[in-house]
């Protein structure tokens, strides 16, 4: 085989990440406001099982003056050697803050002034997370409700979900000029940059072209295989290459197939129906002298 020689670019190409805008509804549905309970954390999973085994009686009553809500001091024993066979990913401190009432009460108390901005708010779906917080401050105005920074984002954890069909959430505004390639919008005479869902992130390898400037390239890139499927994507500009500073992270790849694989014609079929027919031949030929 003769020898092949190619430049090092031809192997080469730039890998760059495409965003696409998170979407997200909310709702203060009594199922969405009952996972307020429990800690969103680590913790999770051990106090739904500590709430539906051992919050049984009154002595668990929502009511804000409830004297025993979260006492686990009777089943400490039990609840460590469950938690250590089902959840043994936790550590001691996990095991002491489960069996500490101060827990329990906070989110308790959480969950009560979630079911007050709930009476503001009502039970409705929307489709605009933009509006959230404008929603939530004034429905704890109203209701005379404070939360800290901590509150809001586990409310806001636990009413939102993401939903193709929502508004897409921004991210802030720009004083700048429009370049949608790379996540800058012109919407309703603002310049708007979109939140991105890291679950619809993806990557493109656009190969090098020395000739052009390497924006060129990924532009031309993105125009023609990106934009056209998934419109409302833009090009992450933040990802760059740790040498070069240009967008992309360049990688190499030797394609053998691609470069020095040679086609091979199959063969014509009357030959090897010629063959089949010989093999069948001898197969019988030897089952005869079988049987004889």
């Amino acid at each position: 085989m003769p020898a092949k020689f190619f430049n090092t670019h031809e192997f080469g190409y730039r890998r760059i990440t495409i965003e696409r805008p998170l979407r997200e509804s909310y709702q203060f549905s009594d199922q969405r406001l009952e996972t307020l309970r429990f800690d969103s954390g680590a913790l999770n999973a051990a106090m739904q099982w500590i709430y539906a085994e051992y919050a049984t009686d009154d002595h668990w009553s929502d009511h804000p003056d409830c004297e025993h809500y979260g006492d686990l001091s009777a089943h400490g024993e039990a609840i460590r050697k469950y938690c250590k066979h089902h959840f043994s990913e936790l550590k001691e401190k996990h095991l002491k803050d489960l069996l500490d009432r101060t827990l329990w009460l906070e989110q308790k108390k959480l969950l009560l002034k979630a079911r007050q901005l709930q009476a503001i708010i009502g039970l409705e779906q929307y489709d605009d997370m933009n509006l959230f917080d404008n929603v939530l401050n004034a429905a704890s105005k109203q209701a005379g409700v404070f939360l800290d920074a901590k509150d809001k984002k586990q409310i806001k954890a636990a009413v939102s979900w993401k939903n193709p069909a929502a508004e897409k959430v921004i991210k802030k505004t720009h004083r700048a000029k429009p370049n949608p390639i790379y996540g800058l919008f012109a919407v309703d005479g603002q310049i708007i940059e979109y939140q991105a869902d890291s679950e619809l992130r993806d990557y493109e390898n656009v190969s090098l072209d020395p000739s052009q400037s390497v924006n060129a390239v990924n532009e031309a890139y993105f125009l023609k295989e990106v934009h056209p499927h998934v419109p409302d994507a833009w090009i992450d500009a933040s990802k760059k290459d740790d040498k070069d500073q240009q967008i992309g992270i360049v990688g190499y790849e030797i394609p053998f197939n691609r470069h020095f694989y040679q086609y091979q014609p199959p063969r014509d079929l009357v030959e090897i129906d010629a063959d089949l027919d010989k093999v069948s031949a001898e197969i019988m030929a030897l089952l005869r002298e079988v049987h004889s």
